[in-house]
């Protein structure tokens, strides 16, 4: 496969990626990209970020958009979560959001306090 296009930001500590994934528009799941792009860069697949996969007109070929943290901690600090929750499946989606209710209910339910 081999990476496209590599660029370095040192301040964000993170590497702005993009692969060719040939032939596999509509086979490959955000997972198993985030996969091979750590196996091709030698990391981790929690440093990977998704940013997006792009198709290309009349072809089977996509193009893979990643960030590349150099550690997961600088991930968590930096990387968008809604981009995070797109790689989960849909039971984890789904208690991340039954988790998130649970959590705003008993604020917007407690009774204010009368002066």
């Amino acid at each position: 496969m081999g990476l496209d296009k590599k660029s370095d930001s040192k301040v964000l500590d993170r590497a702005y990626v993009e692969m060719p994934l040939g032939g596999r528009a509509g086979k490959i799941s955000r997972k198993e990209a985030i996969e091979a792009v750590a196996q091709e860069m030698g990391v981790p697949p929690e440093n990977v970020g998704l940013i997006r996969i792009d198709g290309q007109s009349g072809t089977r070929s996509v193009v893979g958009k990643f960030y590349v943290y150099g550690s997961a901690a600088s991930k968590k600090k930096v990387h968008p979560r809604y981009l995070e929750e797109r790689t989960l499946s849909k039971e984890e989606r789904e208690k991340l959001k039954q988790e998130r209710k649970k959590a705003a209910t008993p604020a917007a339910t407690a009774p204010e306090a009368k002066k």
